[in-house]
Formats: C-alpha cells, sequence, structure tokens
C-alpha cells in the first residue's frame, strides 16, 4: 500500500463508516448521568456563556473545546445529550484518527482495523467520548494531526499534510495547553525533511493563527471594557498561565504520572446510590482495559527492542509519542494531575500491540493473525464486563464490588 492508496476513496469511505458506528455507539445511554459529572461542572456553564455572549468565567483554559460544547448546547439544549453531543462527535473523529494513523504506520487494512477495534475497547476513549471535557475534544485534533505528520514523515509527503498538521495541532491547543507536547515533538522531528522557512510556516504561522482564530468569540462578550487585541494576544493567555500555576488544595482522586501505567489509581467521574435503593449503584469509572493497559507496557518494551534492532519508523514513532506523552509530565509544572491525563498516552497502546503482531506477520502471517484476532475478543469481553460501570448504569453493589480488583480503585 503506498500513500496515495491510504487516501483513497475506498479510505474515505472506511472512515466514514467508523465515524458513524461509533458515534451512535457513544450516544447510547448519553443520558446518564443527567447530572454533570467530572469536570463538567467547569465547561458546561463556560459553553452557555459563550452561547450567550457573557463573561466566561472559564479563564484557565482556551476556548475552542467549550465553543464546540456549546453548539451542542445550541442544538439540543441544557440537558445531558446537549451537554455531550459533541464529545461524542469528537471521540468518532478521534476513532476516525487512529484508524488513518493505523493505516500509515502498518500500510495494511485488518491492522489499521485492529487498531480502531483495540482503541474502542481501551474503555478510555469510550468514557471520554460520553463528557463534556477537554480532553475529548484535543485528542480528536491529535489523532488527525499525528497521522498527518505520520504520513508526511514517514514517506518525505508534500507540504499539504504538513500544513493540515500545523493546523489540527493549532487548533489541539486550542482545545488545552498539553497539546504543546505534540506540537513540540512533532517540531523536534522537523530537521532535515522540510525546509527551514516551509517549518515556520506550517507549525510556526498557521498554528498560532488558527490558535488566536478560536479567541475571535470575545470580542462579541458582554463585557466592560470590550476586549482588545492586546487582552486576546497577551492578557488572557497570561491569566490562562496564573491559573494552571496556582497552587490548589489535595484531591482525592490525585495521583502520580508514575502511577498511569500501571492503572493503580483511575478515577471516578461520578458515583452515587439510586433514590430509594441502596444496593443499587450508577457510576462512570475512568479505567483502562486492564488487558490493554498492561499488555501495552509490554509492547511499549518490544518495540523499543525492536527500534534499537531494525531502526524501524513506525516503532520509533510509537514509543516516541507515547514516551512524550507520558514523560512530559515529569517536568509540566502541574500541582494536581488525574489519571485521565494518561489519555493520550494510553491511546498509543492499542498501536503498540497492533505493532507486535505487525511483526510477527512478517515471519509467521497465519499465527500472527490468529493471535490478534484472539486478543481483540479477550480485549471486547473486558470491556463488557466493565461496560455498566463506563455507562453509568444501574447495578447491584455487590456487583460493584466485583468489578472492583483493588481497593486502590474505590
Amino acid at each position: 500500500m503506498n500513500p496515495s492508496e491510504i487516501l483513497s476513496k475506498k479510505t474515505l469511505k472506511t472512515c466514514l463508516l467508523i465515524y458513524v458506528l461509533s458515534q451512535v455507539f457513544f450516544l447510547i445511554y448519553i443520558q446518564f448521568p443527567r447530572i454533570f459529572h467530572c469536570e463538567e461542572f467547569h465547561y458546561v456553564p463556560s459553553a452557555k456563556q459563550f452561547l450567550e455572549l457573557k463573561e466566561n468565567r472559564n479563564f484557565e483554559h482556551p476556548p475552542l473545546a467549550k465553543e464546540l460544547m456549546a453548539v451542542g448546547i445550541g442544538i439540543f439544549g441544557d440537558r445531558p445529550i446537549g451537554w455531550r453531543f459533541m464529545s461524542t462527535m469528537f471521540g468518532a473523529f478521534t476513532l476516525v484518527g487512529m484508524f488513518l494513523w493505523g493505516l500509515v504506520l502498518f500500510q495494511d487494512l485488518e491492522m489499521a482495523w485492529a487498531v480502531v477495534l483495540l482503541t474502542l475497547f481501551n474503555q478510555m476513549l469510550y468514557v471520554q467520548a460520553r463528557v463534556g471535557m477537554l480532553d475529548t475534544f484535543m485528542m480528536g485534533f491529535l489523532a488527525w494531526a499525528l497521522a498527518a505528520f505520520t504520513l508526511a514523515w514517514k514517506f518525505s509527503g508534500g507540504n499539504k499534510l504538513y500544513a493540515f498538521t500545523g493546523l489540527m495541532l493549532g487548533l489541539a491547543v486550542a482545545t488545552k495547553w498539553t497539546a504543546l507536547v505534540a506540537w513540540v515533538g512533532c517540531i523536534a522531528l522537523l530537521p532535515g525533511k522540510i525546509k527551514l522557512k516551509e517549518a515556520v510556516l506550517y507549525f510556526g504561522v498557521l498554528p498560532a493563527m488558527a490558535y488566536y482564530f478560536t479567541f475571535i468569540p470575545f470580542f462579541f462578550v458582554q463585557h466592560t471594557p470590550s476586549y482588545s487585541f492586546w487582552d486576546i494576544l497577551y492578557v488572557m493567555q497570561a491569566n490562562m498561565l496564573d491559573g494552571q500555576m496556582r497552587v490548589v488544595s489535595a484531591h482525592p482522586y490525585m495521583s502520580s504520572w508514575t502511577s498511569w501505567p500501571w492503572m493503580r489509581r483511575p478515577i471516578w467521574y461520578t458515583y452515587e446510590t439510586v433514590s430509594n435503593t441502596p444496593t443499587l449503584i450508577r457510576g462512570v469509572l475512568f479505567i483502562g482495559n486492564p488487558l490493554i493497559m498492561w499488555a501495552g507496557l509490554w509492547a511499549i518494551l518490544s518495540c523499543t527492542w525492536t527500534f534499537f534492532e531494525t531502526r524501524s519508523k513506525e516503532a520509533f514513532l510509537i514509543i516516541y509519542f507515547y514516551a512524550l506523552f507520558l514523560f512530559s509530565w515529569a517536568v509540566i509544572p502541574r500541582k494536581l494531575m488525574f489519571y485521565y491525563y494518561y489519555y493520550p498516552a494510553g491511546m498509543i497502546l492499542s498501536l503498540a500491540i497492533v505493532f507486535l503482531f505487525y511483526d510477527l506477520k512478517k515471519l509467521n502471517p497465519k499465527w500472527a493473525i490468529v493471535g490478534l484476532r484472539a486478543f481483540i475478543v479477550l480485549s471486547a469481553l473486558i470491556f463488557i464486563y466493565f461496560f455498566p460501570i463506563l455507562a453509568d448504569l444501574k447495578i447491584p453493589y455487590s456487583q460493584f464490588r466485583q468489578l472492583m480488583w483493588f481497593d486502590a480503585w474505590i
């Protein structure tokens, strides 16, 4: 499969199929929980303020994700489907982006479909696609950015791909500053690939323009005095930085980045006892699929070994972006961290696992495919096992206790 085949009409049809099926799936039970959960109590009111062009109180983060959420609220109203509809869209966009990324890396349609299924059964995407949070939108833009970047970098692609990458990175940063990690990571791989002038244009000017474009609604917000260009260019950015650096109090679900790969402290987005029925509970736990999370670590080590042996571009890109998303938290000056910050790194584990079978396929195609399909089926069964506490379904307390493999998960 060459680059032109990757961007063929067949690929476009496959992307459309993945998008439609996944968004329909994400929309099932979207009305639960009926109250704000996790950080929705920050971002839904902020989205409504954008919709009403009122002063926005959530100054700690860029505006794009909240503006997109406002679109959903404007269409479906101030209710759960309105708060979360755009998240289901970007969850589906993320899955399509992961398909394209897998297709570019492996140039094998079956392997790309395996990436889709493992990403879906990963559990992280499912939960994030059904909650009004910034990370959902950020990962949607990042998946497309990294797929385009990989295609351009791996095959010495044209400027259009790098321009698209820069645009997606700028929009990703406009949802959450964490995306700066991917931006810097892409820039670090550019030397020798494109000219300096082009790098400045596609990874400097274009992303910055995309980022600041999302602040345009502030010019129409009811604010005295009206916001100026200087306010948007500098003052708001300084306020965001101050908000991110501010010391905050401890949280019962806070965790260290060193614990995330082992899934030692997942986070409950919501947990409640069903009214008048104390033996029933509802909850949404942001937790990865244990098989994919833990096998993925072995896959990352295997990718690292393969890279040092063969200098595989595929192995390099997988370990590079995984390490970038994880180890950046060792230097990001964030006072309070949670397991869901592992979301971008965790998503790459599906690529690492598929790479193991992709590598094995070169030696023994039959057993590689059998092993990969068996792994996908087992991952799906574990996803079904955890599904009640991913979708906020009513379950007996006894079942909840069975799902809590470790006390630290409670």
